[in-house]
């Protein structure tokens, strides 16, 4: 996969906590779900499928960004969907992830609340994204968006997850951040 350098450390952080959560549940469930948040062009979903084996839908609310990602992988579903208005079933994924598109979201916690609803119980949610008020990040473009870690797990809290961990990156540029569904 194309990662960029900044990418590897908390993707490959990423692979392995989700190896780790379908070891876990393997005897119970034939095919893990993955929901890819902001997929774009389709790199961490199919990323996702090959080294974990679980079946993964990305969705991006951007047609031509979704149409390129159908022609990485087969074997990948990808559809045309904002994160705010999920049009998938209450209880239907196992994990949700996302990489560098939290910020990019009109209404994270919407998402959030959103992905919350299709996450089956016990599902975990895991973000890599930018980490916001820091030197590192202060001069891109989109750093009024980005989410300090305190504010990330406030936003999670608020919307219903729990089991909340934060880890950075070696730079401390990125964060991967881990919650957990848990009945109302």
């Amino acid at each position: 996969m194309d990662l960029l350098e900044n990418e590897v450390e908390l993707v490959t952080e990423l692979c392995e906590r989700l190896k780790r959560e379908k070891e876990k549940t393997k005897s119970k469930t034939a095919s893990l779900k993955i929901l890819d948040i902001g997929c774009g062009t389709g790199k961490l979903a199919v990323y996702l499928s090959e080294e974990t084996g679980c079946a993964v839908t990305g969705i991006d609310p951007v047609r031509a960004t979704v149409e390129k990602a159908r022609m990485k992988s087969p074997s990948v579903t990808f559809e045309v969907q904002s994160a705010e208005e999920l049009t998938f079933a209450n209880d239907t994924f196992d994990f949700a992830v996302s990489l560098k598109a939290l910020h990019e979201l009109p209404n994270p916690r919407e998402a959030l609340r959103e992905v919350r609803r299709v996450l089956k119980e016990r599902g975990k949610i895991f973000i890599v994204d930018w980490v916001g008020s820091v030197a590192q990040t202060s001069s891109h473009a989109h750093a009024k968006k980005y989410f300090s870690p305190e504010r990330l797990k406030e936003a999670l809290s608020e919307t219903g997850f729990v089991n909340l961990s934060i880890k950075p990156n070696k730079e401390g540029e990125l964060m991967l951040v881990e919650g957990e569904k848990m009945s109302a």
